[in-house]
């Protein structure tokens, strides 16, 4: 019986083997590509806040904030790492960050923006494993 359930876990583990697309990046690169993922997720969560309490000049705010962190601390070189699937996943979550930051963009608008954003953030977890 326990030799059974062993097969039966070590065949689900082999079936769940990780297929994603290696990211293979030195240790600054990866520190920035997770941290700059991290900060989206915070800004992400703040601009939802921020949202709710009807405060778009500081969405606006936070959302510079997050691309202006991103540009000052981009490794030299970063872009011939990154495979072109990964970056065009990467850009096309710009839109969306504008569209969001923009306070001429309807509240509808910018919920729906970062729904999208979240999915293009889920899709790109699936997709890649940064190394």
């Amino acid at each position: 019986m326990i030799a059974a359930l062993c097969l039966v876990l070590l065949s689900g583990l082999a079936q769940a083997a990780d297929t994603r697309m290696a990211i293979d990046l030195n240790e600054e690169q990866k520190g920035f590509v997770l941290g700059h993922m991290r900060d989206m997720l915070e800004a992400l969560t703040d601009a939802q806040q921020l949202l709710l309490a009807g405060d778009r000049d500081e969405l606006q705010s936070r959302i510079t904030r997050l691309q202006s962190h991103e540009q000052a601390s981009r490794p030299k070189g970063m872009g011939q790492q990154i495979p072109p699937a990964f970056r065009a996943m990467a850009q096309s979550m710009r839109p969306h960050w504008q569209a969001i930051k923009n306070p001429a963009t309807p509240e509808s608008e910018v919920r729906q923006h970062m729904v999208d954003l979240m999915r293009v953030c889920n899709a790109c977890h699936r997709t890649f494993a940064v190394q």
